[in-house]
């Protein structure tokens, strides 16, 4: 039984990341990535030519590489697992087998990408021997890391703070490795130990509970990744309150409560108190603000900042799909008319902000071009306006 299960489930994990992959990767994405990519390739060239060699650059190249060298375990274990699999416990080894291998195949990507670009920055004062003595020891790390962490699962040992101490020693054995090849040897030995310490500790049985749970966890991190760029629906709707959020939600007066001005209140309380949309939104704007900077190019810091709000207004659409068809039509039963026009007072509100946000980093980078930033708000506007009307179409289709 437990042979047959795995081709299934890896099936199955496959199929969900192809899924959510055609909507993130879409040709509006793509096109922007080919743009973004060709020129930070470009502007990162030509600041090479600009370095000399120092260990600060060496200690961002062991940095960026070591960020990528902690793959995650999934286990694709699932809830009742704890329950019909014990008895196959002993027949389960070629199970986790696999799943360590599908686990290693995950992360090898990113791992690759990020090895490029520490690959040029090591061009700037070592050779070849360096160089390759640095890539070999980064595979090792990745390799012995990832079982370090998949044994700590089955302990008592913390897995925030066994994925601290890797983190720590792969920044420390590729940066020694960079100054000397005989630091190679202090590498294995800090490997061998960590690697001894976490089995002594490994618990005889397998702790079921430990491993589903960090499927889990592993499951819920992915999701949480792909809702950034497109609407997941397999996360738990939870709410939090941001103290500092609550300046959005003013006291509403007596003429809020009507039928016109209720559902633009409830739009924006939702924003502020949803567990993860404010979160996803900043992250956006971060990420693609950090693109803007760092290329400081007018057609790519455009391009980036007009796709940036692109992919906020999509997340923002949530709110309205997520909330106008549950509780609240029933609790306050109004015409759709009304939600609709007060979820784009609320939309055309939130995306201005953050268009503006967008059009300030713009003309910091390029004061000599700021009059440009009035495109965002235009853009922002015109976008959400457009994509609004697509999920009243949607909804419209979906009540005939």
């Amino acid at each position: 039984m437990p042979d047959n299960l795995f081709r299934p489930r890896v099936n199955e994990d496959i199929r969900r990341r192809s899924y959510y992959g055609k909507f993130i990767f879409n040709s509006h994405f793509l096109i922007f990535l080919t743009i973004a990519g060709g020129v930070f390739i470009y502007s990162l060239l030509g600041i090479l030519q600009t370095l000399e060699p120092s260990v600060w650059l060496d200690l961002i190249a062991s940095a960026l590489v070591a960020l990528f060298l902690l793959p995650g375990y999934r286990s694709l274990l699932k809830p009742a697992d704890g329950i019909f699999l014990l008895p196959y416990e002993t027949h389960m080894g070629a199970y986790f087998k696999n799943a360590g291998r599908y686990s290693l195949m995950l992360g090898i990507s990113k791992a690759a990408a990020a090895a490029v670009i520490a690959l040029l920055l090591l061009t700037v004062g070592h050779g070849p021997v360096g160089i390759t003595l640095f890539l070999l020891l980064s595979f090792i790390h990745y390799t012995v890391n990832f079982h370090i962490r998949k044994r700590a699962i089955n302990t008592g040992v913390s897995a925030s703070l066994t994925t601290a101490i890797l983190f720590v020693m792969s920044i420390l054995s590729l940066i020694l490795v960079l100054q000397h090849p005989a630091w190679l040897i202090l590498s294995f030995v800090l490997l061998f130990l960590t690697d001894r310490y976490v089995k002594g500790r490994e618990y005889r049985a397998l702790d079921w509970s430990a491993y589903i749970e960090h499927e889990e966890v592993q499951l819920n991190r992915y999701y949480r990744n792909v809702s950034m760029f497109t609407n997941v629906n397999h996360i738990d709707k939870q709410f939090k309150r941001r103290r500092y959020l609550d300046p959005l939600l003013w006291k509403p007066g007596s003429a809020s409560f009507g039928k016109e001005k209720m559902y633009e209140f409830l739009f924006y309380r939702t924003f502020a108190r949803d567990h993860d949309l404010p979160m996803i939104i900043l992250r956006l704007i971060i990420l693609f603000g950090i693109v803007m900077v760092w290329m400081a190019n007018l057609y790519v810091s455009i391009v980036a900042g007009l796709f940036g709000i692109y992919v906020i207004v999509l997340q923002m659409s949530q709110i309205y799909s997520d909330q106008a068809y549950l509780l609240w039509p029933k609790v306050w039963p109004v015409d759709r008319s009304h939600i609709q026009e007060s979820y784009v007072t609320f939309s055309h509100k939130a995306v201005f902000g953050v268009s503006l946000v967008f059009g300030i980093i713009f003309a910091a980078i390029h004061p000599g071009f700021a009059y440009i930033a009035i495109v965002f708000p235009l853009w922002g506007y015109l976008t959400n306006r457009v994509l609004s009307k697509t999920v009243y179409k949607k909804e419209q289709e979906l009540s005939d």
